[in-house]
């Protein structure tokens, strides 16, 4: 309670010298004792509670916790998308040869009189290999994908929950 009576009347005089100081002719500005108010500045500063001085550092370091966290988050889900898409270009790149590779033995059977039903039959079996293996990537890919987003939920939930608490040790009345 002294803290905040000379605070306030710490601040009355500051309001004072500004509201009493001289004016500089043919101007409209006024002349102010820069190492009065300083000094008045530097004892208002010293009567703040160390609590204030606490919850603004705290809170100061939340927003950088909070700012880091973000920045990790875009960086996970850029990383989660660049991966998936050199999964998908790989998984193209093998379905392409894949795709090659069975119409290069169906013509070289129809070239050699072999049964068209067996070139048929083999390039079939190669096009669903290639598909199943498309799939797999694809799949591992979205599972990668979601085992990162996965992570970055449980940082920030915990980045959240850590807040909570510091917000709840500064006013333990809420």
């Amino acid at each position: 309670m002294y803290v905040d009576l000379e605070i306030i009347e710490l601040l009355d005089e500051l309001e004072s010298m500004i509201n009493n100081a001289s004016s500089i002719p043919f101007s409209q500005k006024s002349g102010i004792d820069k190492n009065e108010v300083l000094g008045v500045i530097g004892e208002i500063k010293s009567l703040v509670p160390e609590e204030v001085k606490q919850a603004t550092w705290i809170n100061k370091e939340r927003h950088k916790i909070i700012n880091d966290a973000k920045i990790e988050a875009q960086e996970l889900v850029e990383q989660a998308k660049k991966e998936a898409q050199r999964i998908q270009d790989e998984y193209n790149e093998k379905v392409e040869e894949l795709k090659k590779n069975s119409d290069e033995i169906l013509n070289a059977y129809l070239e050699s009189s072999e049964p068209i039903q067996k070139a048929e039959l083999q390039a079939k079996e190669m096009i669903a290999r290639a598909e199943r293996i498309a799939g797999e990537i694809r799949l591992g890919s979205i599972e990668y994908a979601d085992n990162v987003l996965l992570s970055l939920e449980h940082n920030i939930k915990d980045l959240l929950e850590e807040i909570s608490r510091d917000r709840l040790e500064l006013n333990p009345e809420q």
